[in-house]
């Protein structure tokens, strides 16, 4: 079996602390049931963030299961959360840290202004030494990956989907590096609802846009009535995203799944667009598979 696992939006999990503990414990749950190793939960707005006290429980409640909290490191208070989550992470067994420059949606403007490199830097040289296990995303560090792998060969880099950009996942695996693979995905999912789903996330990235722009009289996707698009147009727009997406029935995305590895992840991580316990358990059968 694929090392593997999956990848938790609290977003989605409700706009109440409560609720968002409620189902982050139900998800790592499921997490341990499908089999899987890895939880990784997504640093978004700050009040998805995962108080130390509800960490400890996770690792607690689930010690098969490696709980992977992330940190924006453009955050004015990364410094702070780090803090807290590295003597929990020391301690645990079955914990992990995932540093990330941090999604400007959800950085304020003054965050936003703020070098990638140099606030993920200054994380790392806290973190570096104290956690075992640490995952750098590495969007808006391409340029300065060969630095970083110098200076922290032990760190894992982990790069979101993008199938024309797996050459550089290669590059790295085949030098030694350890690197993992963020995958959004989607089983048996009707294509409009993947669409319809990852049209924002898509439209962040200028290649999309410009492809969108020749089929789309407007690229606000609050005005874009995805069910009344011709044929073609929707064909454009599915190709784009299924550069950043893995869907399609179960042995489609098997295959892909075996690709990636190929390329030389040694994880991946999967996004279920529809968080389901099916969608969970049907990725791990994946994984299981190869």
């Amino acid at each position: 079996m694929a090392v593997g696992g999956k990848a938790t939006k609290r977003s989605r999990y409700g706009s109440t602390i409560e609720d968002q503990v409620k189902r982050t414990l139900e998800a790592t749950k499921i997490v341990a049931e499908a089999g899987l190793r890895l939880h990784l939960i997504d640093a978004e707005w700050r009040i998805n963030d995962v108080p130390p006290s509800e960490l400890e429980n996770l690792l607690n409640s689930f010690p098969t299961v490696r709980t992977i909290v992330t940190v924006a490191a453009r955050r004015r208070d990364a410094e702070q959360i780090l803090k807290l989550y590295i003597p929990l992470i020391e301690e645990a067994g079955n914990a992990g840290l995932c540093i990330v420059p941090g999604n400007n949606i959800y950085l304020d403007d003054d965050e936003r202004g703020l070098n990638p490199y140099k606030s993920v830097k200054k994380l790392l040289d806290q973190a570096y030494r104290r956690v075992s296990r640490i995952l750098l995303g590495v969007e808006g560090l391409e340029r300065r990956l060969d630095e970083i792998v110098k200076t922290y060969p032990e760190v894992k880099l982990f790069f979101l989907y993008d199938e024309e950009k797996l050459g550089d996942l290669q590059l790295y695996s085949s030098r030694g590096v350890q690197c993992g693979v963020y995958v959004p995905y989607a089983i048996d999912l009707p294509e409009l609802d993947v669409v319809k789903s990852l049209l924002d996330y898509a439209l962040r990235r200028r290649w999309f846009r410009d492809e969108a722009s020749r089929v789309l009289e407007t690229l606000d996707p609050s005005r874009i009535e995805l069910s009344r698009l011709p044929p073609d147009a929707m064909s454009v727009l599915a190709k784009g995203i299924s550069r950043l997406c893995v869907y399609g029935t179960l042995s489609e995305v098997l295959e892909k799944l075996r690709k990636i590895r190929s390329c030389g992840a040694s994880f991946i991580v999967g996004l279920p667009l529809r968080d389901t316990p099916e969608q969970v358990h049907a990725f791990s059968s994946c994984l299981k598979s190869m």
